[in-house]
């Protein structure tokens, strides 16, 4: 049973989230934004609205073997939209879940982490050599019932 089928791959896929959640855990925008000022508030703000979604878009990748929904672009962006964006809607009705207050530009961070994600997987990524293969990463050649 060969449970990893490309690791350069699974590598990639691993570092990329990895990578962001040790950026937004050490970065700390208040030594380089001035306070108050507008990239401290476009990062503050919007900032991680785009970039989890497109961390989350590549943990997604990892299992396209097990989920046929993944195997699809789209299907894994409509994931990473759909996700925080409930999140939000939950704000608005007041319920803080990840974060502190709705703001309707969120669904466009969302939806654009979600779709840069896809377009460097499909564009960047995917002339990679070790990106080969359609669903190449965990468990996708398990045995089928």
């Amino acid at each position: 049973m060969k449970i990893f089928v490309n690791l350069s791959k699974l590598f990639i896929l691993i570092a990329i989230p990895l990578g962001i959640a040790l950026f937004l855990e050490n970065f700390h925008y208040g030594a380089y934004f001035e306070p108050g000022g507008l990239a401290c508030r476009l990062y503050a703000s919007y900032f991680t609205d785009l970039i989890q979604p497109f961390g989350l878009y590549f943990i997604l990748c990892m299992f396209e073997g097990l989920i046929p929904s993944l195997k699809s672009w789209w299907g894994k962006a409509l994931i990473v939209f759909l996700i925080p964006a409930g999140m939000e809607i939950l704000q608005g009705f007041g319920l803080d879940i990840l974060g502190r207050g709705f703001d309707g530009f969120d669904f466009l961070a969302y939806a654009a982490g979600g779709l840069l994600a896809a377009l460097i997987e499909r564009k960047a990524l995917a002339n990679m050599k070790i990106w080969e293969g359609n669903y190449p990463t965990i468990a996708s050649n398990l045995p089928s019932k």
